[in-house]
């Protein structure tokens, strides 16, 4: 069982790849909606017409996807410009925060060790673009060895990021595979809190993700103490946000918050 207390119900963000799946998790409970397009590259930024059309469907919190192509998070002048346009244009349309997510180096680059993993002045230049809306530092974050986490999240906080979204673990892996480690994340982001309170610096919150279902879910809120849950919700082949999934992984949420408060 986590040893970090939870003073607040853990939200459950659904990631939609469509406009009606967007929809359906809305209706079922979803706290927040992380919008994009292209399920099978991991999503790209979000499509404008649709966000426009669910911002006059839906009171739920909109994130937007901006990533440019899914060529690895490590981009060139005109990538960077591009996804600078496209954030300004999804902000004129409503969007209520930012998902994304720049890298100096990848795994597979030969380069200067010493060199900082988070790109620090693009994703500033991202994060003051967004104008107070918050961001997410997203799935870029679980190329980023483990020894370099507590370099990167310093990194990740100096930006202004609200939070990130990671699985704990390599690209690909399954929050349930990474469990010990993000348990060490969110006790690390928990011990920053206290520590920048007082300088009045905002540390960024952890979203768990990766294979997050209403199966696990419980298991992964209890061990974790993650105080964010990001989820598809995706049943077999289907590309539609299954409503079913949605209902039962707030009611997880909510057994198992209930559950860590009676332990604490």
């Amino acid at each position: 069982m986590s040893q970090t207390a939870i003073t607040q119900i853990p939200i459950l963000e659904i990631a939609c790849f469509n406009q009606e799946s967007a929809v359906v998790a809305a209706r079922a409970g979803a706290d927040r909606i992380e919008l994009c397009k292209d399920y099978h590259l991991g999503g790209l930024s979000a499509d404008i017409e649709i966000l426009q059309e669910l911002k006059s469907q839906l009171t739920t919190p909109i994130y937007t996807m901006v990533r440019p192509h899914a060529e690895g998070f490590c981009y060139g002048e005109s990538d960077f410009e591009s996804m600078k346009r496209t954030l300004n244009s999804l902000k004129s349309c409503g969007a209520d925060g930012f998902v994304f997510g720049i890298l100096n180096r990848s795994p597979q680059m030969s380069c200067d060790p010493n060199l900082p993993w988070v790109d620090v002045s693009r994703n500033k230049q991202l994060v003051q673009l967004a104008g107070g809306r918050p961001c997410t530092f997203h799935r870029a974050f679980d190329l980023i060895p483990e020894s370099h986490w507590e370099n990167a999240l310093a990194d990740i906080m100096e930006c202004g990021f609200a939070s990130i979204l990671t699985n704990g673990g390599p690209s690909g892996t399954k929050a349930t595979e990474s469990m010990d480690k993000l348990q060490t994340l969110v006790r690390y982001k928990t011990q920053l809190q206290r520590e920048q309170k007082i300088r009045g610096n905002r540390v960024p919150e952890i979203i768990v993700g990766g294979g997050v279902r209403a199966s696990n879910i419980g298991l992964l809120q209890s061990i974790t103490g993650a105080s964010a849950f990001h989820s598809a919700a995706l049943v077999a082949s289907k590309a539609v946000t299954s409503a079913k999934e949605v209902s039962d992984m707030k009611g997880g949420i909510a057994q198992a918050w209930e559950a860590d408060k009676k332990a604490q």
